[in-house]
């Protein structure tokens, strides 16, 4: 039970249950100053503040997205704006600066698209992975994007004609639908969750919560209130993981942009994060990268170590943490995974550097380095296995790959898999 209440990845739920608790708490005071700020809450330039806030939040989501590359953090901060937006409109309609008002039709059809919407946008945010390279990131975000604008446009005018037209029944009796569809996504995101290592689920499953509140109340005026939380819980949830995406910065290596010395010692002790009941440790080194330093200068190997931890980080994710670990050797940590897991994902490292060309020279002379990496894997178990020893044998076998003529990867197997 403790474990379940206080790990980081809970609090969120916690926190937005008692925010929809201590709001139906207030609305049964009688206080003067809750009246007050009740009724500020619900007057149109809230709405606007509100939408400063999801603004904020797509901000901060931005910014988290250089550190940590976290395409669920960053689709959160797109969707949410769009939906903050297409919420305002539908609550208080277009205001003109003249005082006019074009209200969206608040027919059952529009209102039940309005929560559907909020679902789907939780579903697509449970299915994305947590990482994508960035070209598949963009286009997918694009996509999304393209998607929820063309969908909140024709829903007032299209969609909700044909849904009311077409299935009149979930029309007159939406609870159960949309009760099901949260229920089914929240599950989905446990599902998900557990097999991807991914901290995200019970944030989902607190804001699957507060919409089916808000829709348990629709037509009253604690729907808005509830609906006003969202932004400043997205908020505060983006702020916190860009607090965590700049502590990790910090323990990044300044040159190559992935985790340094100090923070891979951390994940071999278990400090921070937990290696599962299975690990595999990866080491890979440059070949011969003293002839590059030598030939071309200590700039161009250093744009080689970069370009060669860049493609190793990409590989390795979304369950590998790749460290430099010394001079030119990187290390890859798979907490939870198989040794199978790391050995394919290890071919997949040295094959990719294998095909890699990096310019050199100046602009008269341009030449293509071509760079191999030799690395060597091996796997434990947590409580059976000390971590340092599987250390050492990582380094034994890459030193083996090295005998046996680099570019290439070895993996020091047990005589009875884990």
């Amino acid at each position: 039970m403790k474990r379940l209440l206080f790990r980081s990845e809970t609090l969120p739920f916690w926190i937005l249950l008692a925010a929809i608790a201590g709001l139906f708490l207030l609305e049964t005071s009688p206080s003067d100053a809750w009246q007050k700020i009740r009724h500020y809450l619900l007057s149109p330039p809230f709405f606007y503040q509100s939408l400063f806030l999801y603004l904020l939040a797509l901000v901060l989501a931005l910014l988290t997205y250089r550190n940590l590359y976290n395409v669920k953090i960053l689709l959160t901060g797109f969707l949410f704006l769009m939906m903050g937006i297409f919420s305002m409109l539908y609550f208080i309609g277009i205001q003109t600066p003249g005082g006019q008002t074009f209200p969206i039709p608040k027919s059952e059809g529009v209102h039940l698209l309005l929560y559907v919407f909020y679902s789907m946008d939780l579903l697509l945010i449970v299915l994305v992975p947590s990482y994508l390279p960035k070209m598949p990131t963009r286009f997918f975000l694009g996509v999304f994007i393209c998607l929820e604008s063309a969908a909140l446009i024709a829903c007032p005018d299209t969609l909700s004609p044909a849904l009311v037209k077409q299935f009149p029944r979930m029309v007159k009796g939406p609870l159960p639908i949309v009760l099901g569809l949260n229920g089914a996504i929240a599950g989905l995101a446990h599902l998900l969750s557990s097999r991807r290592r991914d901290p995200y689920a019970w944030s989902i499953t607190g804001f699957l919560v507060l919409f089916a509140m808000a829709f348990l109340t629709k037509g009253t005026d604690r729907e808005i209130l509830l609906l006003h939380l969202v932004p400043i819980a997205l908020v505060l949830m983006v702020f916190a993981n860009l607090t965590t995406s700049l502590t990790h910065h910090a323990h990044y290596d300044s040159l190559l942009n992935i985790y340094n010395r100090g923070h891979c010692n951390n994940i071999l002790q278990g400090k921070g994060t937990s290696l599962g009941r299975h690990f595999a440790l990866a080491l890979f080194d440059l070949d011969h990268f003293k002839r590059i330093n030598d030939r071309h200068g200590h700039a161009v190997g250093d744009q080689v170590l970069y370009q060669v931890a860049q493609k190793v980080r990409e590989k390795a994710l979304p369950r590998g943490i790749t460290c430099r670990y010394g001079g030119e050797e990187l290390l890859v940590v798979f907490p939870g995974t198989s040794l199978d897991y790391a050995e394919k994902v290890g071919r997949e490292v040295v094959g990719a550097i294998a095909h890699m060309r990096i310019p050199a020279g100046g602009k008269r002379k341009k030449t293509d380095l071509r760079i191999t990496v030799s690395g060597g894997l091996a796997a434990g178990r947590s409580g059976k296995d000390d971590v340092m020893s599987v250390l050492e044998s990582a380094d034994r076998a890459l030193y083996r790959a090295k005998r046996q003529g680099r570019n290439r990867l070895h993996v020091l197997r047990r005589t009875s898999p884990p």
